[in-house]
């Protein structure tokens, strides 16, 4: 993405979403009412009238995986421009509609264009705003699109009310068009050009991503999620209009159910990536399921906009943390293909929820899909335990990236002694900050185990850390220890040679105890690159131990007394030892980085 704004990039492709999300906020509020209009009473009125919500649905699913695709092969941008221009299109195709089965094919075009923007502009925010804020930018970009619903089910209801049902659809019309020119001109493509692809069948990537327990379960959540919003969208309106509720209330209750939505979205993303992605995601589903049975046990106009509300915070909670799971888990080369594969799962709910409410609806009538989505979704709430916490909250881990500055700043002031002994120096100063930091280390080392001791960690993510922390500690150790020894002894004592691979080894502790610290500093952010930097440290310890065995062979051929010959000896083992230990840091740390990613479990 060089040489673009990841600013500028996100706002454009948040406002094509809020266009397109405006256009279909006015269906959300008025097209079951509409095509009812074109529906006898009959026993299958119910069915027939989810009929275009269920093509919708259909094909929104198929084009969320095909736009994973097309974003692969082509580009981001491609996939938006697309869909854009197909949900143009699919919205003339609506207002000129004069029976069900045009209705049908706009909301199957509508659905297609759809699947691709949402899907092509959530690849593009999430490589815009980087890994560390998956939850963030999918969470922008979730508020922009029913942030739209939001304005056009507000505007949908009134126009519908103060003219007729198809005048509301040239709402739909101008924010179609508005979101093809933002594609157009406002977005650019994300994906790295020159980047290396790993060669895969798409068959293959989503064959790898159905292999992991982590993403089965988020698909599978999604698609209860969406079959659950096909009541809401279907059903909604006509159980509202039954209870004698005009076109402006019914888009006011929606309007406030999406505006809450929307209004959380931001914040549920970026709390799931401090905090973890699966409590948000339960406590979503629970509020949800309670909401709903709410909706049609309340009569009062005025419970019945709170339910709303409520129902529109529970998803918040939940719906822009699924798509971030599913881009946690997927390895970056079938990341696009993996969140297409999300979506299309997930949206493929609208079509399973328009079959099954549809006939639930004719035989136990709008109680019994009520209650029916009310127990799906409260059955799912407890199966979000069973997926792997892609982001984990670990109470003690800000404390741990402070222990581990403090053991650096000790290498580095042990570093800066060799140095200074390498060009005939004696350097006390150096000696004081090793002894002060490795002190420090130790009191924030004791505070540590306190706190994982009293927190509420299993007691083998307790024991990772705790290990972790006294590996990173004996580095401190080995560095005041090699620092004393290295004291005893006078500059001029130390033959050349050895002096020259004493700068040598310095300048390499140095560079491996900081990469040692930064795996550390972004474990929790950005897994991948941590386990990156873990190879970086093997292969910089592989270059110490060069630099160790050089030493020990020179040592062979000293000429001095034998007190300082072992003091020298010494010395040059205990800094062996403390690199040592900076590798089974790194191997703990690659432990705990393996358990908490969730591919492929």
């Amino acid at each position: 993405m060089s040489g673009r704004d990841p600013g500028r990039i996100m706002v454009s492709a948040a406002m094509t979403t809020l266009s397109i999300g405006a256009g279909m906020g006015v269906q959300r509020a008025v097209l079951p009412l509409y095509v009812s209009g074109f529906v006898q009473q009959t026993y299958s009125y119910l069915f027939i009238v989810l009929l275009p919500i269920l093509s919708f649905g259909a094909f929104k699913g198929l084009a969320d995986l095909l736009a994973g695709y097309l974003s692969e092969k082509l580009g981001r941008k491609v996939a938006v421009v697309l869909g854009a221009g197909m949900f143009f299109a699919g919205t003339l195709l609506l207002i000129y509609s004069r029976d069900l089965l045009m209705v049908a094919a706009a909301s199957l075009m509508m659905g297609w264009s759809q699947g691709l923007v949402d899907s092509g502009v959530m690849i593009v925010l999430s490589e815009a705003g980087g890994r560390a804020r998956h939850g963030l930018s999918l969470g922008i970009m979730e508020a922009s699109v029913y942030g739209g619903y939001t304005a056009g089910s507000f505007l949908g209801g009134y126009v519908s009310e103060v003219r007729n049902i198809p005048d509301a659809f040239y709402i739909t019309l101008v924010t179609s068009a508005l979101a093809l020119i933002l594609s157009l001109v406002g977005i650019s493509e994300t994906r790295v050009e020159g980047a290396e692809v790993e060669e895969m069948p798409t068959v293959q990537a989503y064959s790898m991503c159905l292999r992991s327990g982590t993403l089965r379960l988020t698909y599978f959540l999604g698609h209860v999620a969406q079959f659950s919003d096909a009541l809401i969208w279907g059903l909604l309106p006509l159980y509202l209009s039954s209870l004698g509720f005009g076109t402006t209330q019914i888009g006011f209750i929606q309007g406030l159910n999406t505006l809450s939505w929307a209004l959380l979205m931001p914040f549920s993303g970026r709390i799931s990536d401090v905090f973890g992605r699966r409590i948000p995601i339960f406590m979503g589903f629970s509020i949800k399921a309670v909401s709903i049975y709410l909706l049609h046990s309340l009569g009062d106009p005025l419970y019945l906009a709170l339910a709303s509300v409520t129902l529109g915070l529970g998803v918040g909670l939940y719906y822009p943390i699924l798509p971030a799971i599913s881009a946690d888990a997927a390895p970056p080369t079938v990341r696009g293909r993996s969140m297409g594969l999300y979506t299309s799962l997930r949206d493929f709910g609208y079509m399973t929820g328009a079959l099954t409410l549809g006939a639930v609806g004719e035989v136990y009538g709008f109680g019994g899909t009520f209650m029916l989505t009310a127990l799906m979704m409260a059955a799912g709430s407890f199966l979000i335990f069973l997926m792997k916490e892609t982001r984990p909250f670990w109470p003690a881990y800000d404390m741990v990236v402070d222990h581990a500055s403090k053991v650096v700043k000790a290498v580095e002031s042990f570093a800066d002694m060799v140095s200074n002994y390498s060009s005939g120096v004696r350097d006390e100063r150096s000696f004081k900050m090793v002894k002060e930091f490795e002190r420090q280390a130790d009191e924030i080392r004791i505070a540590i185990d306190r706190q994982l001791w009293f927190s509420s960690l299993s007691g083998q993510d307790k024991a990772d850390f705790a290990r972790l922390v006294g590996r990173v500690d004996r580095i401190a150790s080995f560095a005041l220890g090699a620092s004393r020894r290295l004291r005893t002894l006078d500059p001029e004592d130390i033959p050349p040679k050895i002096r020259e691979l004493m700068r040598e080894m310095a300048r390499v502790s140095k560079w491996i105890s900081n990469r040692l610290f930064r795996a550390i500093e972004i474990m929790r952010e950005d897994i991948e690159s941590s386990l990156d930097i873990v190879s970086e440290i093997d292969t910089l310890e592989s270059v110490f131990d060069e630099l160790h065995q050089q030493a020990m062979e020179e040592l062979l051929h000293v000429k001095i007394d034998v007190v300082k010959l072992m003091n020298l000896r010494d010395f040059v083992e205990l800094f062996e030892n403390m690199i040592d230990a900076v590798e089974d840091a790194s191997d703990v740390l690659r432990v705990i980085a393996f358990k908490h990613m969730a591919w492929p479990v």
